[in-house]
């Protein structure tokens, strides 16, 4: 399906772009010391341990892979020298992101016992022969500030992509699986602490070798995917994990790490051949969703309004309450 817009849509998608560049290059921090990429994604550790460079190799290629689907030369053309830079933090969730404390924040802001680091870049930011960096210490990656959340204090360090993905799913599967209403939490939470001039895209993960877990993974996924939806499709949606990349990848022992009786090693993380298939398999969403992505929302939210509300005494807690019911606290 190609995406091909009106004329006026043509001319208020170019304006988006002209004032995103205006906003980006008026930063307080973006003066000289930093420079924010254009083209940013959050994700786990399946970009730091088998994915990263075919996803970066994606997204440093748009006008290639999107031509013929993106039917808009002045949208590819200013896709294509966008700057991308990848963050694969550990274990981390859209939760990790979006909290002030708990176990879900740490694994962005507690610093890894064992190695001292525990993020991958990738792309621009990636300094030579250093790949992976401590999220909170290191510099450029200071976004473990008291009392703000990894996004708020990313944004404030003088981040402001003009693309904004996540690509996070595993660590979140048993919660939003066996309670969807907590994927509606979170994405309320992501949409207050994002600035709403932001386009953004949410991605789910590769499948991996584990049935059981790949079945979790892909309830966990409708759950996340109805939410956003819910919430008047903030961001445009991937699913990653379908019947056929899950038949293509799912116990499939060469696209993963192996011991060298050939049983697999590491059953969390594809590999560079896995991240391939599944890449040229959704290439074409992948590009829709990027055109979605920067076509004008005429209307904010149309299916549901959430009010986000400081619950006093409550900590960090917020109540979300659509129209007609309470959708209950975040804790």
């Amino acid at each position: 399906m190609k995406i091909s817009k009106p004329l006026w849509m043509k001319t208020a998608i170019k304006a988006g772009l002209l004032g995103l560049a205006m906003v980006a290059s008026n930063s307080p921090t973006s003066a000289q010391e930093f420079k924010s990429p254009e083209i940013l994604m959050l994700g786990d550790s399946q970009l730091s341990f088998g994915a990263g460079e075919v996803v970066l190799d994606f997204f440093d290629n748009l006008k290639m892979r999107c031509e013929g689907t993106v039917d808009q030369t002045m949208l590819l053309d200013e896709l294509q020298k966008m700057r991308t830079t990848l963050i694969g933090a550990r274990s981390s969730s859209l939760q990790s992101w979006t909290t002030t404390s708990g176990w879900a924040y740490d694994r962005l802001c507690k610093k890894d016992p064992t190695w001292g680091v525990n993020a991958s870049i990738w792309g621009y930011g990636r300094q030579k022969g250093v790949p992976y960096v401590q999220i909170g210490e290191h510099k450029g990656y200071d976004f473990c500030e008291t009392g703000k959340t990894p996004i708020q204090a990313m944004f404030d360090a003088g981040y402001n992509p003009n693309l904004l993905i996540f690509n996070i799913l595993g660590n979140n599967a048993k919660r939003w699986a066996k309670d969807p209403q907590s994927a509606e939490i979170d994405v309320a939470k992501f949409i207050e602490q994002t600035p709403p001039h932001i386009p953004c895209i949410y991605m789910s993960t590769l499948p991996i070798h584990t049935p059981r877990r790949n079945a979790q993974r892909f309830k966990a996924q409708e759950a996340i995917k109805a939410a956003f939806s819910k919430a008047g499709d903030r961001c445009a949606f991937v699913e990653i994990l379908d019947k056929k990349t899950i038949s293509l990848i799912q116990g499939q022992n060469k696209y993963f790490k192996r011991k060298k009786n050939g049983s697999v090693k590491d059953p969390f993380h594809p590999q560079k051949a896995a991240a391939r298939k599944v890449y040229t398999l959704k290439q074409e969403e992948i590009c829709q969703a990027i055109g979605k992505a920067f076509m004008p929302k005429v209307v904010a939210s149309s299916t549901l309004d959430y009010k986000i509300q400081l619950i006093p005494n409550s900590g960090n807690s917020i109540s979300i309450t659509p129209d007609t019911q309470i959708r209950g606290f975040i804790q």
